[in-house]
């Protein structure tokens, strides 16, 4: 492959990218995503299969952004941004296990409140650091697992 095919596929992904997502400007580039410890990954008392189920995702994505959280300074907090086949994409307010692979997505688009329902291999949720003023109220995210909810 030479540089200008490069430089072509570079074109084609900038062009797919919806231009009113400006997700990273480096706003604290000293908070990085926790590391995620081995131990917490995968625990005596799993099912063989549990790992694959949308409640497990939830419920790491749950850790995840609560360990996030704790080291973020007070201008910023953790955010997920579900994004859809086709590129809609959805500010997240709650994600729900609906079924063994289904999940709700809770937020908005575009503005306007939403909700979805997908099978978890149809979503990607991208989390990253959103800058807040001071004196705005923490935004937490509700996730339910197995009928139990939680905000972190």
């Amino acid at each position: 492959m030479n540089d200008n095919s490069n430089d072509t596929y570079q074109t084609i992904i900038q062009q797919r990218q919806p231009q009113e997502v400006e997700l990273f400007h480096n706003v604290h580039p000293d908070v990085k995503p926790p590391k995620t410890e081995l131990e917490d990954l995968y625990t005596a008392h799993q099912e063989i299969n549990d790992y694959r189920s949308a409640g497990e995702l939830i419920r790491s994505l749950a850790r995840t952004i609560k360990k996030w959280r704790q080291q973020m300074p007070k201008d910023a907090e953790p955010t997920i941004v579900a994004i859809l086949n086709g590129g809609l994409q959805i500010q997240v307010s709650r994600l729900v296990q609906e079924s063994f692979h289904g999940i709700r997505v809770e937020g908005t688009a575009g503005g306007n409140p939403c909700m979805v329902l997908a099978h978890q291999n149809n979503i990607e949720l991208l989390c990253y650091v959103q800058k807040v003023k001071e004196e705005e109220p923490e935004r937490r995210i509700g996730f339910v697992i197995e009928g139990k909810e939680t905000e972190e």
